[in-house]
């Protein structure tokens, strides 16, 4: 904690931090660093550890004593407040070395530094306050019978290159006045550059006008800028020898310090007006030196010239210039770092972005990682079951081995009822092949007499009724029915949704977009979309692409139908190929094949099963092939070539952009655009030959979505021109 009690006034500081690497000067005796006395910064003085720890020599020279020479600065300071003095804060003990400091207030720069770093001659305005200011100093010191003894542009500090005060006040006396106006006092220390004549002699006998002298030193080298280098104090001479006049003898005479000083003086410009001042307060003889209260007024009169105001207005103009041009600078620069926060939001705005497509991404990935996980536990189960029954069977095998090792007789009868069991299995399969063949005959018959039954009795609508409209537009997309629930997925949606208790639930989105739902083996699966050839399964309200392999085309937005273990993909877009090509997965073995081209190119067909035969609606863009509806039989699919032609056209819609859709083994087309180009509400059944309106759904809309419900039920979803309207139809 740092004291000090000046004028019945105490101040104490509650914390102080010496910052040491940070050095303001260093002299013989200490070094001045910056501190931080609670929150005020300032300056302090630190004496050298070694020399606080030295004996106290005599007491007639106690001035070369560092510990003697810091408690007088500190008695001097506590008992003057100037504002031309550097203000006393107070003292404090180093904790680390235990040796005094003394804080003071922090100043910007000392006269030496000042005048050796000024790029040219310092303005006369400026000239004239800093000695205004250092003899307002001497002005107060002598009046309270203070010599400074050491004054020099090192103990000088300055404000901003306007304000002057003095310090280090380590050399100075209190002055003890005796009948001959002398003060007699020890060797007097301090800048031999800086002393008058007077305090160089031996004894030294001066007075206060010892300070007026070296305030003349300091006008000097504040109008030239260098610091004073005075020749000796002696000249050499030969005079007449006292006793022999035929000899001489050489003795030395005292130089006048004007002359002594006369090569810096020269440099000063004979009309400049502190010269006079200064050639004043250099005379050798003290008493012949204006005093500090002189000078005082002397300088306050210069402050009131003409020359001291045209020089004052010229720094303030300058000063105005260089403030205008660090203004328009930092204008210059405040609009770059405008435009650089500008750019740097714009980059985290997209940063943002990018960021919240990969944690969606992220969060897909973490569900296939879970589902993943899952399947691994499963299959690990899997393989612990399937090696304790592996390990149980090779314990059987070994048992079967050693029976069949014992018994020659017994092994050859097993070979015989193996090869009979052979000959068994391929008779068996040559007889399944003909049934299979029965079976699509019948197949095909049955379909046929459907076909005329259906021109007997056409179907006949029973009610129409609304559902619940849906979650979002539904203009176009793809549907699938899975028992008593309804799933579809909107046109450029990653998403699918599900209607089940007469509401509508979203489900965890698909990687893809542009996809087909169908159902396969009563799993709802996405096929192609956005230029992808995988398949993704929802299992376990998760989606997933390990359960079927990818399809040979890369195609988006297909016709996809499901039936006896094999899953038709017919048409989208992609690849330029894609729109003709019709590929076929087997599920029972997991292969895909490409089996013949579709007779017209389309990107998102409408198709549908019928019995034996899948049905496909083009939705071409050419007019004569836009009404067109075309057939082909599973059997026909799975054993035909690329390049053979099977598919057999039926009877032309009356309508365009329709879709198909079976009920109960009737084929329907569902609304569409008649040649007017208007939507049309009409539901369509095919018979043998033509295609019959047998009932009408409540909106106009086409290129709609429907899905098969059991009890001869039919849903209708968006279209255009419904976006969001559904509704069920119910047939007898």
């Amino acid at each position: 904690m740092a004291e000090r009690q000046d004028r019945e006034q105490e101040y104490i500081f509650r914390n102080v931090q010496l910052f040491k690497n940070d050095t303001l000067g260093t002299g013989s005796y200490g070094a001045v660093c910056k501190a931080k006395c609670d929150q005020l910064l300032c300056a302090a003085k630190l004496l050298y550890p070694v020399l606080f720890q030295m004996i106290v020599p005599d007491s007639g020279k106690e001035h070369r004593h560092p510990f003697r020479r810091f408690e007088t600065e500190c008695a001097f300071l506590s008992r003057i407040n100037h504002p031309n003095i550097v203000q006393y804060l107070g003292t404090y003990r180093d904790p680390d070395t235990n040796a005094p400091v003394l804080l003071m207030e922090l100043m910007d720069e000392s006269l030496t530094h000042f005048l050796e770093s000024s790029p040219g001659d310092i303005p006369y305005h400026i000239q004239v306050n800093l000695s205004y200011d250092i003899a307002q100093a001497l002005a107060f010191l002598h009046s309270n019978g203070i010599i400074h003894r050491d004054l020099s542009s090192n103990n000088v500090l300055l404000i901003a290159g306007t304000r002057a005060k003095v310090t280090d006040f380590g050399m100075s006396k209190f002055r003890e006045i005796n009948v001959s106006r002398l003060a007699t006092m020890t060797t007097c220390p301090g800048t031999p550059a800086f002393m008058s004549p007077e305090a160089l002699n031996e004894p030294p006998v001066y007075t206060e006008k010892l300070d007026n002298f070296s305030f003349g030193v300091l006008l000097v080298q504040t109008t030239t800028r260098q610091f004073p280098k005075p020749t000796d104090r002696f000249e050499s001479i030969q005079v007449p020898h006292p006793r022999n006049s035929s000899r001489t003898i050489e003795a030395k005479i005292a130089i006048p310090e004007q002359e002594r000083r006369q090569a810096h003086i020269s440099l000063i410009e004979p009309t400049h007006s502190l010269l006079p001042i200064a050639r004043h307060c250099l005379k050798d003889r003290d008493v012949e030196r204006p005093s500090s209260q002189q000078l005082c007024q002397t300088l306050d009169a210069l402050k009131r010239t003409p020359r001291y105001q045209e020089s004052s207005q010229q720094d303030l103009h300058q000063m105005l210039r260089e403030k205008n041009e660090q203004l328009q600078a930092n204008q210059r620069i405040i609009t770059e770092k405008d435009k650089q926060i500008t750019e740097k939001d714009t980059q985290l705005q997209t940063n943002d972005q990018i960021i919240a497509e990969n944690q969606e991404i992220i969060t897909q990935h973490k569900e296939q990682l879970d589902t993943k996980d899952t399947e691994i536990q499963t299959l690990q189960q899997d393989k612990a079951t399937l090696q304790h029954e592996g390990e149980a069977r090779e314990r059987q095998l070994r048992r079967l081995n050693e029976e069949l090792q014992s018994s020659e007789e017994y092994t050859v009868a097993l070979k015989q009822a193996i090869d009979q069991r052979h000959r068994e299995v391929t008779q068996l399969r040559q007889t399944l092949v003909g049934k299979n063949e029965e079976i699509y005959d019948l197949s095909t018959r049955m379909h046929q007499v459907a076909l005329q039954d259906e021109q007997a009795t056409p179907m006949k609508p029973v009610t129409i009724g609304s559902l619940p409209d849906a979650l979002v537009d539904m203009g176009s997309g793809s549907s699938a029915v899975i028992g008593d629930k309804v799933y579809f997925n909107p046109y450029g949606s990653k998403t699918v949704y599900e209607f089940s208790n007469n509401q509508w639930h979203k489900l965890p989105p698909c990687p893809n977009r542009h996809f087909t739902v169908v159902s396969v083996d009563d799993m709802l699966t996405t096929v192609g979309g956005s230029h992808s050839n995988n398949l993704y399964s929802y299992i376990n309200n998760k989606c997933i692409d390990e359960r079927f392999p990818s399809m040979p085309t890369r195609r988006w937005w297909p016709g996809a139908v499901y039936a006896n273990n094999t899953l038709v993909v017919t048409g989208g877009w992609g690849d330029p190929k894609s729109l003709s090509t019709v590929e076929i997965l087997n599920t029972a073995n997991m292969r895909w094949s490409i089996v013949s081209s579709l007779p017209v190119p389309t990107s998102r067909p409408s198709t549908t099963t019928c019995g034996d035969f899948v049905y496909i609606h083009p939705r071409a863009e050419d007019a004569q092939e836009k009404y067109s509806v075309y057939k082909c039989s599973l059997r026909q699919l799975t054993q035909s070539q690329p390049s053979s032609a099977i598919w057999e056209k039926i009877a032309n819609l009356p309508v365009y952009y329709s879709t198909l859709v079976t009920i109960n083994g009737h084929l329907l087309a569902v609304g569409g655009l008649d040649s007017n180009i208007d939507n049309t509400k009409d539901i369509y059944q095919y018979n043998k030959t033509s295609w019959t309106v047998i009932s009408q759904i409540s909106t106009l809309r086409y290129a709609c979505s429907t899905a098969p419900l059991p009890g001869n039920k039919l849903m209708v979803m968006g279209g255009v021109g419904a976006l969001k309207k559904c509704e069920i139809v119910t047939f007898k």
